[in-house]
């Protein structure tokens, strides 16, 4: 089944969802969120279904929609691929990194990033800071305005502009500036949405190659290219906020693979993305 089918079903099964609820019904997690929002907006437009409330919305079926069986909630979820046919080399995360950028929205998305944090590169102003923020948040789809009642934007502003020396130490690659903003108010884990605030400082603006991306594809793919590693092994590093431990994992990695490619981490990142997206 497509996903309008599919969202279809679960409203027939379920009654009344929320968007996030339909997304881990159908991919296992709510961080597809966003993956569904065309398909429920094209059923709300086509007065297939309902939308009630904001923040959540609530969806259900309209009058007079034609009901499709409804299969089972595992078939439904998302399945692993099979990763065993991707050679990670040299070559392979050229391509894979020349095909994520050439793409119309994240080719013209990085360059954006590009762009602004030239044009604003310190992180002293809580203003300017909050503006970087709000585009890698939006660009990186890391949700952050999902967790405003446990973090606020003034708040993280204040964390990243009062780490001490930030900019010189992003600079140089202080796996520790991730651990830090991660940490925020005590209230909330940022690991990924630091490791994203770095690398893209560190990569896009001072031109280095020195921080690796956390997200959830990379923590669902990762065991499945490396034995050696699990997913429960990188809940632990972001439950500590060991980035260090992390970061190191993934240069010892390429290092076993000899890979010698410029802006190696970077494009392992395109590669896991691309191939698993």
């Amino acid at each position: 089944m497509g996903q309008k089918e599919t969202i279809l079903s679960l409203l027939q099964q379920h009654g009344t969802m929320t968007q996030g609820a339909l997304a881990e019904a159908m991919y296992g997690d709510k961080f597809h969120m966003p993956n569904i929002y065309s398909a429920l907006m094209a059923l709300v437009n086509a007065g297939a279904i309902q939308r009630t409330g904001h923040n959540p919305s609530y969806y259900s079926l309209s009058g007079g929609v034609e009901i499709i069986p409804v299969k089972k909630s595992s078939e439904t979820r998302r399945s692993f691929r099979d990763v065993s046919g991707d050679v990670i080399s040299n070559e392979t995360l050229d391509e894979a990194s020349a095909i994520v950028m050439a793409t119309d929205n994240y080719g013209p998305e990085n360059e954006l990033i590009t762009r602004c944090l030239q044009k604003f590169p310190q992180n002293t102003d809580p203003d300017v800071v909050a503006m970087k923020i709000g585009l890698i948040d939006i660009t990186n789809s890391t949700h952050l305005s999902q967790h405003k009642s446990l973090i606020s934007m003034v708040e993280l502003c204040r964390v990243i502009v009062g780490i001490p020396d930030i900019d010189a130490r992003i600079a140089e690659g202080d796996p520790d500036v991730v651990s830090e903003i991660a940490r925020s108010n005590g209230r909330i884990n940022l690991f990924s949405f630091a490791s994203k605030y770095c690398c893209y400082h560190n990569h896009n603006l001072y031109g280095h190659d020195d921080y690796s991306i956390l997200d959830t594809v990379l923590k669902q793919y990762l065991p499945r290219y490396f034995p050696d590693i699990t997913t429960g092994r990188i809940q632990r590093w972001q439950n500590t906020f060991d980035y260090r431990a992390y970061n190191d994992y993934i240069t010892q990695k390429l290092d076993e693979l000899e890979i010698t490619t410029p802006y190696r981490k970077r494009k392992f990142d395109h590669f896991v993305w691309y191939k698993n997206r």
